[in-house]
């Protein structure tokens, strides 16, 4: 395919805080001046308002599209790609109209029915092999409990699913006049539905939870593509109206390749509302104890998850369900006046100089634990405990909960490997990327990368339409660690695993 100064891809990025829409270029990078946001509201069971969020994503479109038009020169949209927050699910009816919330990774309601089918599944000796079939624990971040409990409590909401859609297919199909829009694998991937041998929906997982196979979409790759918009879009998106729209990836995958971390020998830490760690296992990668053929996926590493890309590339790591979240809820809970004091003074306290241990669960577990029963809980404060002690504490224990997932990962890695760390949440924190570095003794990257999710959709259309890669983003800060730091982090891990072990127990849903 060939290409012209002026040809754009259009990247709708369906974020847990916000949803985004921009225009880049055929080097990757945004055209500017031709992004518009909208915040996004989510409830406090972890669910959003489908109505909420096709407005805001019509919104965003419009407005991004109107900047492009307002630019002197006539521009095409060769591509349109997508990211969306993992996982999110919704019912819809015959006509493709929502008839249930957007149900996403953090909505804990569920933790019953996951703790119940996590102990029939093991009753019957299959929970080991559902995981490594489906590359994720039973958890509540995933479907299966979600579904139990919709058909345990709202019967009636469920009898009125027709079609379970994501977020982005239902945007798709409403766009295109589809009552049901396939699904990307590496979407299916993330509500832990997914056959990954077969990369189609798990057969026996839905037998065992109630779901008829005819109330789900096809499973294609991201890169099949389809074009065409009926009214009013058709009009309102002229550009468009011809332009190959990709099916959606999760978010995960979209920060990966957008940061610059294509393989195995570039770690991804991503801190953001959320957390996560995540390397690319190319398939058949020689050299390395993941490699696996074509039609395989890689092992799971304990407590870990693994989603596709596509059909050649796997996502192997874990998540963190809080990260910038745990950050501001203490800004706003301590009632930090000066967020640049607060961190001049954490950062000259020495490696766990506080005396606190923290459990950084604000919002329940995932990787590499995953408890149902988590909570935030801290230890060892005494009178001369002070907001600062208190954040050092607490931005050391998120880099702790990341050294569980780093050392699962090692085996995936390949020799010299480095981590490149994005997010907003690490951007203005120089602290927290000292932290990490020294806690997990490797260095960390910075890269400069604006809005890396999107990026990655963007790189994700590129080479579905066959065009040339981009090179990785520039690192603009390095975190060296300090090897005095290491064995006093290493003494602080131990006593946070046996403050788990004493408030959480053992792990309920490690199955690898």
């Amino acid at each position: 395919m060939s290409v012209s100064p002026t040809d754009l891809i259009l990247v709708i990025d369906l974020g847990s805080s916000s949803v985004r829409a921009s225009a880049y270029r055929t080097d990757a990078e945004r055209l500017e001046g031709a992004s518009a946001s909208r915040p996004a509201h989510q409830a406090a069971d972890g669910t959003f308002d489908p109505h909420e969020l096709t407005q805001l994503t019509e919104e965003v479109v419009g407005d991004c599209l109107a900047l492009v038009r307002r630019r002197p020169h006539e521009f095409r949209f060769i591509g349109v790609a997508w990211t969306s927050f993992a996982m999110s699910l919704l019912g819809v009816d015959s006509v493709g109209q929502p008839v249930t919330p957007v149900y996403t990774y953090a909505d804990s309601r569920s933790g019953p029915y996951a703790d119940a089918l996590r102990r029939e599944l093991e009753a019957e000796g299959l929970l080991s092999d559902t995981c490594r079939r489906t590359g994720t624990p039973v958890h509540t971040a995933y479907a299966p409990p979600q579904l139990l409990r919709l058909a345990a409590e709202e019967p009636d909401r469920l009898a009125q699913v027709a079609c379970w859609q994501t977020i982005a297919s239902h945007l798709l199909g409403r766009w295109q006049g589809r009552a049901r829009a396939p699904i990307s694998s590496s979407e299916v991937g993330w509500t832990g539905l997914l056959d990954r041998g077969a990369l189609a929906w798990d057969e026996l997982l839905l037998e065992k939870i109630g779901i008829d196979p005819a109330h789900l979409p096809a499973v294609n790759d991201y890169a099949n593509s389809s074009a065409g918009l009926i009214e009013p879009w058709a009009t309102r998106w002229s550009e468009l109206g011809r332009t190959p729209f990709f099916l959606a990836v999760g978010d995960g995958a979209g920060a990966n390749l957008g940061s610059g971390c294509a393989d195995n020998r570039r770690i991804a830490l991503t801190i953001g509302t959320t957390g996560a760690m995540r390397v690319v296992i190319p398939a058949g990668t020689e050299g390395s104890i993941a490699a696996v053929a074509q039609t395989q996926a890689p092992e799971v590493p304990d407590g870990l998850w693994s989603y596709p890309i596509d059909s050649k590339r796997w996502l192997v790591g874990g998540s963190l369900t809080d990260g910038g979240s745990l950050y501001s809820w203490l800004h706003e809970i301590l009632a930090v006046e000066d967020e640049n004091d607060l961190l001049a003074e954490a950062a000259r306290l020495k490696p766990d100089g506080h005396g606190l241990t923290i459990l950084p669960f604000l919002r329940s577990e995932r990787a590499p634990g995953w408890a149902t029963n988590a909570s935030l809980t801290i230890s060892g404060m005494t009178p001369a405990t002070t907001p600062v002690h208190i954040q050092r504490a607490a931005l050391e224990a998120v880099a702790f909960r990341f050294r569980l997932i780093f050392d699962r990962l090692r085996p995936h890695l390949a020799p010299g490997s480095e981590i490149v760390a994005s997010g907003g949440a690490l951007q203005e924190n120089a602290l927290w990327r000292q932290i990490l570095a020294d806690v997990l003794q490797t260095p960390v990257r910075f890269v400069d990368v604006d809005e890396a999710t999107s990026r990655g959709a963007a790189i994700l259309a590129l080479q579905a339409l066959g065009l040339p890669q981009p090179p990785p983003p520039p690192t603009v800060h390095s975190a060296i660690p300090n090897p005095e730091a290491g064995p006093l982090y290493g003494r602080a891990l131990a006593r946070q695993e046996e403050l788990y072990r004493q408030v959480i127990g053992s792990s309920q849903a490690r199955t690898n």
